[in-house]
């Protein structure tokens, strides 16, 4: 510049940290694994005695549309049930599938006595989560419904919980609010002494293991397919079966 002005400062832009921070996302997803979950087999040790004995055990599954089975040929329950009677030859297990398509925490809360206690269970599973983020329920709520089914269920002295975490689903932003509630579930289980079935871990396992995402779920990419309910049978009965 003429007349004695500055000269204008050239700004280099420091390519290095862009390049090693997608470098360190290359090689997270490469060597990332996730390991199976492990099963909790103290917590079951007395329903496995029972079920190597005869005695007679309800359990319950309650839940929303993934319970139910909406778009699969059969429900994990089924599976569940079948696997249980032929490796316990001796076992007289009953297990009733209290499923909702479209249902919440709080309405799983409100049929509870009905479709739940009523049976006088010894195993509960439940199930809850995505209606409640779909239809809006902001996380304070759902953690809240969830808090006071647990403590019914305590209440009520149901020997045995096990609280599911959502599955994964084929769309992005969904597995994102997904991962937040899956926190709750997790938190809860851990403060409630409640048995855990990570559902999100065993979609993820069984995708790292060859199956992929599409393949696990059904044609709306929310709903689990045959072989998504397979892999929720599996992590249920690996709970029961050393």
């Amino acid at each position: 510049m003429s007349g004695g002005g500055l000269m204008p400062i050239e700004k280099k832009f420091n390519l290095v940290p862009l390049i090693l921070a997608a470098l360190a996302i290359v090689l997270y997803l490469f060597f990332w694994r996730v390991g199976e979950p492990v099963a909790d087999l103290a917590r079951s040790a007395p329903i496995r005695a029972d079920l190597e004995s005869g005695e007679p055990l309800t359990w319950v599954a309650i839940g929303d549309s993934i319970t139910a089975g909406t778009n699969s040929p059969f429900r994990y329950t089924d599976r569940v049930e079948e696997v249980i009677r032929e490796h316990y030859q001796n076992s007289r297990i009953t297990l009733h599938n209290a499923g909702v398509p479209g249902d919440t925490t709080a309405g799983g809360l409100g049929r509870l006595e009905r479709d739940v206690l009523s049976h006088n269970p010894d195993v509960v599973f439940v199930e809850f989560g995505w209606n409640d983020f779909k239809n809006g329920v902001n996380p304070q709520a759902f953690e809240s419904d969830l808090r006071q089914l647990v403590d019914q269920l305590t209440a009520a002295r149901v020997p045995v919980i096990y609280l599911l975490t959502t599955t994964q689903v084929d769309v992005a932003l969904a597995n994102w609010k997904i991962k937040k509630r899956n926190a709750i579930i997790r938190g809860i289980a851990r403060e409630k002494d409640c048995g855990l079935i990570d559902l999100y871990a065993a979609f993820a396992y069984a995708n790292q293991q060859g199956t992929s995402l599409n393949d696990l779920m059904s044609n709306d990419n929310i709903h689990p397919s045959g072989a998504g309910q397979q892999v929720i049978a599996r992590a249920i009965v690996r709970e029961f079966i050393p």
